[in-house]
């Protein structure tokens, strides 16, 4: 999810279904889902869109209840989900997906990404990251998640 900030962020943008919005905010659920300006490369207005936006665990628990946080995380051994202390790396398959998704338009927004976006410690770059372990490259998604997951 982007941090506010003032400068620009290449994303690729994909259009839902109406239909289909319900289903990414319940997908997405632990996050902010806000509504953000777009402008093409070239710098011209392409209207808003929306964006996972961080959240807090706090902020989940107005949103969601705490019945619901327990049942889909607290069952699973984790006490909170946007206040991690130390390492979390991310699903290697996802990443791949994320990483093809960007290469797929091009170099600039494949910069953009892997220069751009950082691990847990805020310091390492997703490009470090594949840099220091290349295989996540070659990490294929389960069977059920390859029409999806494959950037």
């Amino acid at each position: 999810s982007p941090d506010p900030c003032a400068a620009p962020l290449l994303v690729s943008l994909f259009e839902i279904p109406a239909g289909e919005v319900p289903a990414l905010y319940a997908r997405e659920e632990e996050f902010f889902i806000v509504r953000a300006p777009v402008q093409s490369l070239d710098g011209g207005d392409a209207g808003t869109g929306l964006v996972c936006a961080a959240s807090t665990d706090a902020e989940y628990l107005a949103r969601r209840g705490r019945a619901a946080f327990d049942s889909l995380y607290a069952a699973h051994g984790l006490t909170t989900i946007w206040e991690w202390e130390g390492r979390i790396l991310p699903c290697r398959a996802y990443l791949r997906h994320c990483v093809l998704a960007a290469r797929k338009q091009g170099a600039e927004v494949a910069e953009s990404f892997e220069n751009n976006t950082w691990l847990w410690d805020r310091t390492t770059t997703v490009a470090q990251h594949l840099a220091a372990d290349p295989s996540i490259m070659e990490e294929l998604p389960p069977p059920e998640l390859a029409a999806r997951y494959s950037g």
